[in-house]
């Protein structure tokens, strides 16, 4: 900043000897150092009495002057050391009295000031003359002092100086001021504004994961939009998988007022992960940030009464399945309930399920339950593996649980496959299982391999056909007579070693080697040198002999070892075969209709049967043997049969 002509002349009044610590004057002028500078208000109230007492810094950096006031954590981590000013000057009464007051406005949003031509008054001594003389001359006799006023400039530091007296403290103008003074003309302008607060931000949720929301759009699957699915219809999520990211709200900066008074900006909005994170969702801190994460895999469910975010492993859902609502779906939570319908044609995926109203469409579990607290019609029900529970009807339908178990109370012109499989009312169906009961049957083709029926009655001219499946034991004969050929033919090599063993024991010499050479290895003989002597050359002579009994006996041992095999390999059969033919049979308590009963020797089960229904059942049911064994037929009467295992299974062929 320009010093002014004055400025020169005025001596210092200030004791240097007094500035704080972290301020000292050198040879380059006033230096702050910033490292030192306590973070208390120490220098402001250095400035505060350094002015009141009259004295001002000279060529004051004054951005670096406003920053260490009032926002000096903006100077650390910069240099270490700021040259503050030039110097101190003592600010002299005449100079002081050329600034006029400040107007502070608007409550200290901004303060004017009006400038003006300046005059300091200069005071000067004049010569007092006496009267004159004869001669005209007169001569000085005093001296009195006359004023006059000079034109003057006012000066930048001075007026930082000044304004701070006067209560202007911040947001000084400098340029402004300066250009003020330089065209030295009358004047009212702004000298000094406020620094509004800078506003924080909001603490916010930021979406980590992308199917956090519904989106009813086509599925696009290999380039091409599936318009029976929905792109994501429910929400799913899986275990571990991050939902939501907090962003931390960020204070806002203070403003000033002119005076230096704080404004301070209002708080940020602030946000608790707590609140929001709802049942099967966890908080994660992390050193990336703080999140919401799914705790296991399910349905995410957002909440908008109770402002939560949850996972569930259970999907409810009010709308029904339709092309309109939902498309098919695919669903990969635990549990889902379904209180609409399911129209005709929609498929539904998942593992357990249920369904309150009536079912057109299509159910596919993976080895989970499907309940239907309605019908089923003209659908299809699947769970390979598991289970599935019609509480009402199922007409015109597929019900398919191979490996698992069926549970309906009315079925009507359907078809149902499975492990387990109880009917209520059965009419005109086809019907596969390995164990069947049904309350009454009407014109059914049942097979299974234990059939128990309350009443068999036929239905519009058609009789009921119950096939009861029982082990083809073909395969078994076979099986078991090569069992026993192989046991014979290891006997026979038995025999033929022993004869071997046989006929080297019938030399007497030998067959004396043999005896003493078990009372030694017993220890029922003891042998003198001599004895022992003569017993190593019978043993030379016999050495031949001896190797081959050796080998032979080998043989023997490892053939009666796979004797022993077979052995056991034919009590495993026997028993596997008996297994199989246990509990086979059919009870029918009350025959009221024409009921036939048949026996299909066969090794094909249920699995023959999956995805099959209508007119190829009879073809199926063929395939497992053409020729099966009339047990019953009647129109009255009851049936109890059981199936006895196969006597060929029991002794050798």
């Amino acid at each position: 900043m320009e010093q002014t002509d004055h400025a020169e002349v005025v001596a210092p009044s200030h004791d240097l000897s007094s500035l704080p610590s972290f301020i000292r004057k050198t040879a380059g002028g006033v230096v702050l150092d910033v490292a030192q500078m306590p973070v208390d208000d120490s220098f402001l109230v250095f400035v505060d009495r350094l002015f009141a007492q009259g004295a001002y810094f000279t060529e004051l950096d004054h951005a670096s002057f406003q920053a260490l006031l009032y926002q000096p954590e903006s100077m650390r981590g910069r240099a270490r050391e700021i040259r503050l000013a030039a110097g101190i000057m003592r600010l002299a009464p005449e100079r002081r009295s050329l600034y006029k007051e400040v107007r502070v406005l608007e409550e200290g949003a901004r303060a004017e000031y009006l400038f003006e031509p300046v005059f300091l008054e200069v005071n000067e001594p004049e010569p007092v003359h006496g009267p004159a003389d004869a001669s005209g001359q007169t001569t000085v006799v005093g001296a009195r002092e006359r004023s006059r006023l000079e034109p003057t400039r006012l000066d930048i530091d001075e007026f930082i100086c000044v304004m701070w007296c006067k209560g202007v403290r911040f947001g000084l103008q400098v340029q402004t001021v300066q250009d003020a003074i330089a065209a030295n003309k009358t004047d009212r302008l702004a000298v000094a504004l406020e620094l509004p607060p800078q506003p924080g931000r909001d603490a916010e949720l930021l979406e980590q994961f992308e199917g956090l929301h519904r989106d009813n759009s086509p599925l696009i699957t290999a380039g091409r939009a599936d318009l029976r699915r929905f792109k994501n219809r429910f929400p799913q999520i899986a275990q571990g998988t991050r939902m939501m990211k907090k962003v931390p709200r960020q204070l806002g900066k203070p403003g000033f007022r002119v005076t230096g008074a704080l404004i301070e900006p209002e708080l940020p909005k602030d946000l608790s992960l707590e609140a929001l994170a709802g049942p099967g969702t966890k908080i994660e801190n992390g050193p990336d940030g703080q999140f919401i994460s799914a705790q296991a895999s399910g349905f995410i469910s957002i909440d908008v009464d109770s402002n939560q975010i949850s996972v569930t492993e259970k999907i409810e859902n009010k709308s029904g399945i339709n092309a309109k609502t939902t498309g098919d779906l695919t669903l990969s939570v635990h549990e889902f309930v379904e209180h609409g319908e399911v129209q005709e044609g929609r498929v539904v995926e998942g593992k357990h399920m249920k369904f309150t109203s009536t079912v057109y469409g299509s159910l596919v579990s993976k080895a989970g339950h499907i309940e239907l607290a309605d019908s089923l019609s003209g659908g299809r029900a699947t769970s390979a593996g598991g289970s599935i529970h019609i509480k009402n009807r199922a007409l015109n339908a597929g019900v398919e649980a191979v490996g698992g178990s069926i549970d309906v109370h009315y079925a009507e012109n359907s078809t149902l496959i499975g492990d387990v499989v109880v009917i209520g009312h059965a009419i005109n169906c086809e019907v596969i299982a390995n164990s069947l009961r049904v309350g009454v049957a009407q014109g059914c083709t049942l097979v299974a391999q234990s059939v128990e029926i309350q009443t068999s009655d036929m239905r519009r001219g058609k009789p009921t056909l119950v096939s009861v499946l029982v082990p083809d034991i073909t395969e078994g004969r076979r099986k078991l007579t090569a069992l026993w050929s192989a046991v014979a033919d290891i006997e026979q090599k038995i025999e033929a070693v022993s004869a071997e063993v046989k006929k080297l024991a019938a030399d007497p010499d030998f067959s004396k080697l043999l005896a003493l050479t078990d009372m030694v290895r017993t220890g029922r003989l003891a042998l003198s040198p001599v004895q022992e002597s003569n017993f190593r050359q019978m043993q030379n002579r016999h050495v031949g002999g001896l190797k081959a009994m050796e080998r032979f006996a080998k043989e023997k041992q490892a053939l009666q070892q796979a004797l022993q095999a077979k052995q056991d390999e034919i009590s495993h059969f026997r028993q596997t075969q008996s297994a199989l033919a246990a509990g086979r049979g059919c009870t029918i308590r009350e025959v009221v209709g024409e009921t036939c009963v048949e026996k299909v020797a066969t090794a094909l089960g249920v699995a023959h049967f999956t995805g099959v229904s209508g007119n190829n059942f009879g073809m199926k049911l063929r395939e497992m043997s053409p020729t099966p064994k009339r047990l019953y037929q009647q129109d009255s009467g009851s049936v109890a049969w059981r199936h006895a295992a196969d006597e060929s299974l029991s002794s050798p062929a």
